[in-house]
């Protein structure tokens, strides 16, 4: 019983340190408190959520030479640049150049994204529905969203800093309802933020930067 006991309280501790700690810090990770008060294109679209996360990274290459990597995202696109091993655990890896991974170069025929064209994270016979762009604004937005009862909304923003260097800030806000279809959604996200999401955004800044120096 003391085992049982201790073991409990162990679990309640880290639950406690995830809640107030490990949380409130990945949900905003490499923000600053501007960014995350700031409006972004795309808000709008789910005007009263449930979740929302708001992560960045500094990039040193221009938002021109950024934009690229971020247009061609996508399951079957060019990838997440994220954990491909976690992605061919769950089924979900793949880009145009390797069914196991992500690409590690500017895809031509990616570069031409179009207003209503689908990003999806997964492939479309698994039934979930991809990110519809909503919004194009080259070298400075990507805007997408899916309308549904569980809908979100994914925004890319690319803010200059200088000529050489680039803020990239993407926010995550989606609206799920309760029950069980909603938990599943919740544990997704909080997954997503926790660690695919941070390893896509190093994904892109290691392939910008690395691009300038070839």
């Amino acid at each position: 019983m003391q085992i049982v006991g201790w073991l409990v309280l162990g679990i309640v501790a880290l639950g406690v340190l995830y809640a107030f700690v490990v949380r409130p810090w990945h949900l905003r990770r490499g923000s600053t408190k501007e960014e995350i008060q700031r409006s972004l294109p795309g808000d709008d679209l789910v005007p009263n959520p449930r979740f929302v996360w708001n992560q960045a990274i500094t990039i040193n290459a221009p938002a021109s030479e950024v934009w690229p990597w971020v247009v061609q995202i996508g399951n079957q696109r060019a990838g997440w640049y994220s954990w491909d091993g976690i992605h061919r655990l769950l089924g979900v890896a793949g880009s145009v150049d390797d069914p196991r991974g992500s690409a590690n170069r500017i895809v031509p025929e990616l570069q031409d994204l179009q207003l209503g064209e689908e990003i999806r994270m997964m492939p479309a016979d698994m039934g979930i529905p991809g990110y519809k762009v909503v919004s194009i604004e080259p070298e400075r937005a990507l805007v997408t969203h899916i309308d549904d009862e569980n809908g979100a909304s994914w925004v890319w923003v690319l803010d200059p800093v200088d000529a050489e260097t680039t803020r990239l800030i993407v926010r995550f806000r989606q609206k799920w309802e309760l029950g069980l279809m909603g938990l599943t959604f919740w544990i997704g996200d909080e997954l997503g933020s926790l660690v695919m999401q941070p390893r896509t955004l190093s994904g892109i800044k290691q392939r910008a930067e690395a691009a300038r120096g070839e």
